[in-house]
């Protein structure tokens, strides 16, 4: 099962991320190149910590910890993040002074299911418009 099967199969039948571990890092990084924002962020987490969807939901930007490069789980759970992810986190806040949730949506709250489903179709649609472009570019199609 490739990463967009995958990403599909996750989102219409479970909430956990077990379906993105194991896969290329070419197809990581497509993904990550066609997200943005709040998008990329979540991505970068799924990737990184392998969290439940619903853990990423609740997260609150208090819950990373900048000065000792942890995202704060559970009291007695904490998960190091890379240099990169931090200073992604670092950058997507810093246009959001206030923010409670680190993935907020429009009235304050933390991002709902649908959310969720619809920006994965949305970047996984775009992955594969760009597949086929590449495909056909390439053959001269």
């Amino acid at each position: 099962m490739n990463l967009l099967q995958s990403l599909i199969f996750f989102e219409l039948n479970y909430p956990l991320v077990d379906g993105i571990d194991g896969q290329s890092e070419s197809e990581k990084k497509r993904l990550l190149e066609l997200a943005c924002g709040m998008d990329r962020i979540m991505l970068l987490l799924l990737f990184e910590t392998g969290l439940l969807v619903e853990e990423l939901i609740n997260l609150r930007v208090s819950d990373v910890d900048m000065a000792s490069g942890s995202l704060r789980i559970a009291p007695d759970r904490k998960i190091a993040l890379s240099a990169q992810t931090l200073g992604e986190i670092r950058d997507y806040l810093k246009a959001r002074p206030g923010q409670v949730y680190l993935l907020e949506g429009r009235c304050g709250k933390p991002v709902t299911c649908k959310w969720r489903r619809c920006v994965l179709e949305k970047i996984l649609q775009r992955m594969r418009k760009g597949l086929r472009s590449a495909n056909a570019n390439k053959y001269g199609d």
